[in-house]
């Protein structure tokens, strides 16, 4: 049986949250109390197996996890009663973990390419095309924000993401063109999202937004985190020319349904 912590536990599992071989902004972002999420124990008087379960769905296991606790956690995927609509997406990179779920008729197993940022390839910041104009992200802008990678999916509420997030946009003719922002922010990372409307692709608008985000991440004394589903390809290769490496890949574990 699963048990979820109150919050004012969640600080006991900041040294689970930071061991995670898939990333640890996310774990992290919840530990710390940065950014809303759920922790899930199998037991309440100690945390030798911990679920994290961030705002935007992404889920991570810490611990000496075992057919049990799987079990639970399964049932939670699936979510049967519907009792609670945000997605799960198990991140693992655990070979005794993926085995479990690849009996599972009802889950599939999709890849995610995770990126380390690398001073040493830097990307030369180009101008905006006459007409557009770089903007940092403020309240009323972010309402207007609209599409499938936007703060909204990262952050409970934009009150949070606004005392607690960092984001810039690029406009043309009042309109949102391009936008990228701290999707997980923990005190030693920033994850960046970024979305470009299909309408403005092909003129180097994302690239200079993500770049913004970077310089930032980086004056906070905060690594950049990049990470993208394996067929992103476009995000893949705009990765690279920001100046990440790719290091390594997880599974995606969800529910078909």
């Amino acid at each position: 049986m699963l048990h979820k912590l109150n919050s004012l536990q969640y600080s006991n599992l900041i040294d689970h949250a930071n061991a995670h071989d898939c990333g640890s902004v996310y774990p992290l972002s919840v530990a710390e109390g940065i950014q809303e999420g759920d922790i899930f124990t199998d037991s309440l008087q100690d945390y030798e197996k911990v679920l994290f379960w961030a705002h935007s769905g992404f889920a991570y296991l810490s611990g000496n996890i075992d057919e049990h606790f799987l079990e639970d956690i399964y049932e939670l995927m699936l979510d049967r009663m519907k009792s609670n609509t945000k997605r799960f997406l198990l991140m693992t990179r655990d070979k005794y973990v993926q085995e479990f779920f690849e009996s599972k008729e009802d889950v599939i197993e999709e890849k995610r390419y995770l990126f380390k940022y690398s001073d040493t390839k830097r990307y030369m910041e180009s101008s905006l095309p006459d007409g557009y104009e770089l903007k940092e992200i403020d309240n009323r802008l972010l309402e207007k924000i609209s599409g499938k990678i936007v703060p909204s999916l990262f952050w409970n509420n934009l009150n949070d993401f606004s005392i607690k997030g960092k984001g810039y946009c690029i406009i043309c003719n009042n309109d949102i063109a391009s936008w990228s922002f701290s999707a997980a922010v923990s005190t030693k990372e920033i994850d960046i999202g970024i979305e470009t409307k299909p309408e403005y692709k092909q003129q180097g608008l994302g690239m200079i937004v993500a770049n913004k985000m970077i310089q930032y991440t980086t004056q906070q004394a905060k690594e950049p985190v990049w990470a993208c589903h394996y067929t992103n390809t476009a995000s893949e290769k705009m990765a690279e020319k920001l100046g990440f490496i790719k290091v390594s890949e997880c599974s995606v574990i969800k529910s078909k349904y």
